[in-house]
């Protein structure tokens, strides 16, 4: 069974249409089957085609093509690298997808004011290179770092290992540009005329995923780079001892950049990924462990750090004594999500956030709703501030399989609301937690959240059905046997 999604019926885009577009996007737009495609999808592999797809190289095309689109009464769908898993930079409604690639510049450092100026194209990691050249440091670093762009993490409001210290994408943006749904262009921050003194609509955009505006230039705040680090690798006879040792390693007062969990399986999934060969045996829990900071506070902080581990439970603990060791322990954090792909024909990942003191009894409650829906749940993540990427491993071809995920999913986001948690850590609402926001939500707040997006997007045509929408999870569609038939544009 295809988890894809109904192809738009939108009727075929008359002449005028045709070159009104053409005349704003030049020769960068094409309306090719075999281009709409690859950009029909992302993460999650749920498909919708668009009417076509547009690759601007400046602000003034993307105004341009969401005025033409706006005056053909056209959707308007930004996408980056296509990385998420919640269908946000999927066209739902068809339109247009305007792949923002080509904004790729970095165009400014200014080490005096501490922030970068860049294009939503540039890939996290090319902008931690910059700063890094500058002598500057870009902590944000989600596990797609070497792959995802700043406009898509300004949009989800991205995450990653090094949240639990620095703070989430949002916490670096201090100015934006953007184009509205009308296709006028405004600044904010510090690229306002204001400077930066006056209130900065900017913080309503970030994780707003493309339905408010489309970002088209960001002002990053960068920090001063770390003098020293130091990287670990604990492991525990069990996952529910590493998460909670976790507490207690927040709590301790040490420079903890990065403090990731990982169960038994995902971390022998990752090892055979990197290494050509699944290891003997695993520990059924392990976390990474990374500190930064002043040489004096790292180097001093090594022996507490172990005391606290042992005392929880640890049963192997281990400092990356050189770079490639480092490395190599990155590799394996990095590679998890490919390397589930071994597992099952197909996974859901969901990533809840609940306080870290909740960690452990989430945990035994994930365990729990894996052995009442009979379906594998493993888990990993950003424990340092409670995020858990929980994947629910399938058949996505079995009805039943999917039932039970159906099931499963309710009952963890529903776990997670109980703790005092959320939907999402950093992944994002898109179209797979749209069914959910309500559980999350009270009605005056799911009111306010629409008031913004009316007052943005009064034609509802920037990337439309996200977050606030009656449209069905297109992953549990087709179970309850009365879906309409598909076409064969909508094959995964």
């Amino acid at each position: 069974m295809s988890p894809s999604v109904r192809e738009n019926r939108r009727p075929a885009l008359d002449r005028a249409t045709v070159r009104a577009l053409s005349g704003a996007a030049g020769c960068s737009l094409s309306f090719a089957l075999e281009d709409r495609i690859c950009y029909s999808f992302d993460a999650t592999d749920l498909h919708s085609l668009p009417d076509a797809v547009v690759w601007p190289r400046s602000t003034s095309e993307v105004s341009e093509v969401v005025r033409a689109a706006g005056a053909a009464s056209l959707p308007v769908t930004a996408r980056g690298a296509g990385t998420g898993y919640t269908g946000g930079s999927v066209p739902l409604a068809g339109g247009i997808v305007l792949s923002l690639e080509r904004m790729n510049r970095v165009l400014g450092i200014d080490v005096g004011r501490r922030v970068a100026v860049v294009e939503p194209g540039v890939v996290n990691n090319d902008l931690r290179d910059a700063a890094e050249a500058a002598g500057l440091y870009y902590p944000p670093d989600p596990a797609s770092l070497l792959v995802s762009t700043i406009g898509g993490n300004i949009a989800e409001g991205a995450g990653g290992p090094r949240t639990v210290l620095y703070g989430t994408t949002r916490d670096y943006v201090v100015g934006l540009e953007l184009v509205l749904a009308d296709g006028s262009v405004v600044s904010t921050g510090f690229l306002a005329s204001s400077g930066g003194i006056s209130w900065d609509p900017a913080s309503l955009v970030v994780a707003s995923e493309g339905t408010l505006a489309v970002v088209t230039k960001a002002v990053l705040r960068l920090s001063d780079r770390p003098e020293s680090y130091a990287t670990f690798w604990v492991e525990f006879p069990s996952l529910s001892q590493a998460a909670t040792a976790v507490a207690a390693v927040t709590a301790s007062g040490l420079p903890v950049a990065v403090l990731e969990i990982l169960d038994g399986e995902t971390l022998a999934c990752a090892m055979e990924y990197v290494r050509g060969q699944r290891p003997d045996s695993v520990s059924e829990g392990a976390l990474l462990i990374e500190l930064e900071g002043s040489d004096v506070a790292v180097a001093g902080s090594t022996e507490r750090l172990r005391d606290r581990l042992v005392a929880n439970g640890a049963l192997s603990f281990r400092e990356a004594t050189d770079d490639l060791e480092r490395d190599e322990i990155w590799e394996i954090r990095r590679s998890i999500s490919p390397s589930l792909a071994r597992l099952a024909t197909g996974k859901i990942n969901e990533d809840i956030a609940v306080p870290r003191s909740a960690i452990p009894e989430f945990v035994r409650r994930m365990h729990e709703i894996s052995e009442s829906t009979g379906l594998p749940i493993l888990a990993f993540g950003h424990a340092g501030d409670g995020n858990l990427h929980v994947n629910i491993m399938l058949n996505r071809a079995e009805r039943d399989q999917m039932r039970a995920a159906r099931d499963a999913v309710g009952l963890l986001f529903d776990a997670a609301l109980k703790m005092g948690g959320t939907l999402s850590g950093e992944h994002g609402i898109g179209i797979t937690k749209a069914d959910h926001l309500a559980d999350e939500l009270d009605e005056s707040a799911l009111r306010v959240t629409a008031a913004v997006k009316r007052a943005l997007d009064p034609t509802g045509l920037l990337n439309p059905e996200k977050i606030l929408t009656d449209r069905p999870n297109p992953w549990w569609r087709d179970l309850d046997g009365d879906a309409t038939p598909r076409t064969e544009a909508e094959r995964c």
